[in-house]
């Protein structure tokens, strides 16, 4: 495997920041430590904790994306798996 240098950063190192909002939103639980709205019959400490969870992967995944190369995010033809069978066809 040849070393190759890291991609070049074209993206703005601000997106990072959504990465505090999950932090935020659940920084005080005073906020949320409350029973009413209920959502399903589960008090809003719970859900709310749950849309959280929900929230911080999109957020996360949102992040990735909008950070990575697309070029680094696919594999090369170096790094792709290996598709050919052992004494068969290729």
């Amino acid at each position: 495997m040849a070393n190759r240098p890291p991609p070049p950063r074209t993206a703005s190192r601000a997106w990072y920041l959504l990465l505090l909002l999950p932090f935020i939103g659940l920084l005080w639980p005073p906020f949320y430590a409350k029973d009413h709205p209920r959502l399903a019959g589960f008090p809003f400490f719970y859900w709310y904790q749950f849309l959280w969870v929900l929230l911080g992967a999109g957020i996360t995944a949102l992040v990735y994306l909008l950070t990575t190369p697309r070029a680094s995010r696919t594999p090369t033809v170096d790094e792709a798996p290996d598709r050919r069978v052992e004494g068969g066809a290729p």
